[in-house]
């Protein structure tokens, strides 16, 4: 069988597509999956050079969100059985990748995929479903009546974020780095309340928000990476090269109302005494999303579950919509890879 893996070092963004992968063997509680889709996102190569910064390995899987029929069955499996269709996200630690033939992964990280709901768009949707429900839920608690700032809403997380926070009857700001991003948040239903277009001038952030806001900030933000530096040799240091405007640290602290709360993706944020001393002044706090924790540590296999169950439900009845930029084969995958960042609108899906 074939798959797709990143080599080490991770900051060659050198991908393979390896045809000598030997098929899973399923442990106890594991299943085997034949993958019909898989979501292609970039690999978080700040997290896996964190996790395996001990022991390293030669490749890394790419693709996490796939979904497929199970074949096989481990020891102990109750939840699903073999001919059933399934969908779920791969673990960041597993040998099989999601951009492959087969998978092997816990019956605790699947749900069983509804009839009307397509491989395609059940793959496309499940991850950034179970980032936005931990960013919103989980993490920023978000209720009626609060005030969300989204970061990049045109980005298939973002656009996951906003119909979440809207169904949960929250007021959404958003951001745009494109016409073509302001034109698809125009058509978001229901619509947001105001788009801060920050392609040409990223300053007006934080005076636009207040306006929208009678200048008591947000309720919470959630970014997509943030800007730390301002000086050009501090950025050529820490290589922050972004194609796309990048909001600084301080206008999102600048954004926040009391007690607000920042749930960011910037795994290496670094605060300042002048930034901790404005966070402190509003009684806001700062949380660190990282999605992949759940099948990392199996503490809380039951809210997991809850979420995935409630992520294609929602996907199943278009409560919550995905759209599918392109759909690749595994071949042309790997060409696409290393340029995939620059796709905003929409989710690139490899079919088998």
């Amino acid at each position: 069988m074939k798959g797709i893996y990143i080599l080490s070092p991770l900051n060659q963004q050198k991908f393979i597509l390896d045809q000598e992968i030997e098929k899973p063997t399923p442990d106890k509680y594991e299943i085997v999956v034949h993958i019909k889709s898989c979501a292609l996102v970039c690999p978080n190569c700040k997290a896996l050079n964190e996790l395996y910064k001990k022991n390293p390995r030669e490749k890394y899987i790419v693709g996490h969100d796939i979904a497929g029929v199970v074949v096989d069955l481990g020891e102990g499996v109750s939840n699903v059985h073999v001919g059933d269709s399934v969908v779920g996200i791969i673990p960041v630690d597993s040998y099989y990748p999601g951009c492959g033939e087969f998978c092997c992964l816990s019956e605790y990280d699947v749900v069983k995929k509804p009839e009307r709901l397509s491989f395609e768009d059940a793959a496309a949707g499940i991850g950034d479903c179970v980032k936005a429900y931990t960013a919103l839920f989980y993490q920023a608690r978000v209720c009626s009546g609060d005030t969300v700032l989204v970061i990049d809403g045109a980005t298939p997380f973002g656009h996951v974020v906003i119909q979440l926070a809207t169904q949960w009857g929250a007021k959404v700001i958003t951001t745009a780095s494109s016409q073509d991003e302001q034109m698809f948040l125009e058509k978001v239903n229901p619509p947001v309340a105001q788009i801060i277009d920050i392609e040409k001038r990223s300053n007006i952030l934080v005076s636009s928000v207040m306006e929208e806001t009678g200048g008591v900030g947000v309720d919470v933000v959630i970014d997509n990476g943030v800007r730390m530096f301002t000086q050009d040799e501090d950025k050529r240091e820490i290589e922050e090269k972004r194609k796309y405007p990048v909001l600084h640290k301080h206008d999102v602290i600048s954004c926040l109302g009391m007690s607000g709360k920042w749930i960011t993706s910037q795994s290496d944020l670094q605060l300042d005494p002048p930034d901790s001393q404005q966070l402190f002044l509003r009684g806001a706090s700062v949380n660190f999303l990282f999605e992949n924790v759940w099948t990392l540590s199996y503490a809380q296999h039951g809210r997991y579950q809850h979420i995935l169950h409630d992520a294609i439900n929602k996907l199943e009845r278009g409560t919550v919509k995905t759209k599918i930029a392109k759909t690749v084969s595994l071949e042309e995958a790997v060409n696409i890879l290393p340029e995939l960042q620059n796709t905003r609108i929409g989710k690139t899906v490899v079919n088998m």
